[in-house]
């Protein structure tokens, strides 16, 4: 690109920022994270909120936070992702974040027969991504899961319980086919 389109394209990323902030001044945005259009926060009570430096957030990005939400340095999200942090979502620097990938810290309550689910509350417990994490296209995280460090998720898969550091997951419900750096690598 030419030095005037790279100069529009910088100046929509800080305008975007700014406005950004000015619309969330409670929300923590590093430096240099590019929002995209159609971001959405919803927050719950005293929550936090923290991207570190150089974040992309894609187009229509959806927050909904009752406790604490932190992401690493670096971090991509790609369009139409969700992130529900009732409790604490932790993703590390370095992540990549495919479209439309669903990170939650709760669910709905199942324990009385007959009640609506809707009136039985919620089940949290933390979620913890490590750095430099890959999920692939249409994940979904469950509450309680961690992820280790150099780990990939696989398309369409759903996270239910921890996955390793250097592992590579796939399937519903997620299971380790092999670990990244092992000598059967090919």
């Amino acid at each position: 690109p030419s030095f005037p389109q790279r100069a529009r394209s910088r100046s929509r990323r800080d305008l975007a920022r700014l406005i950004a902030r000015l619309r969330w001044p409670s929300v923590r945005f590093g430096r240099g994270c590019d929002i995209r259009r159609g971001l959405t926060i919803t927050r719950v009570g005293p929550a936090a909120i923290a991207f570190g430096e150089h974040c992309i957030l894609d187009r229509h990005l959806t927050i909904e936070c009752g406790g604490e939400l932190i992401v690493g340095d670096r971090t991509i999200f790609g369009h139409h992702c969700t992130i529900g942090a009732k409790e604490s979502v932790r993703i590390g620097a370095d992540c990549l974040i495919a479209e439309m990938v669903s990170i939650r810290d709760s669910d709905h309550a199942i324990s009385a027969s007959g009640m609506p689910y809707r009136e039985q509350g919620h089940v949290t417990a933390p979620v913890v991504i490590g750095r430099n994490v890959w999920l692939g296209s249409k994940v979904v995280v469950a509450r309680g899961v961690e992820i280790g460090d150099n780990s990939v998720v696989g398309a369409g898969a759903v996270v239910t319980k921890s996955i390793p550091p250097n592992s590579v997951a796939v399937g519903v419900p997620a299971r380790v086919v092999r670990q990244i750096g092992a000598a059967n690598e090919s």
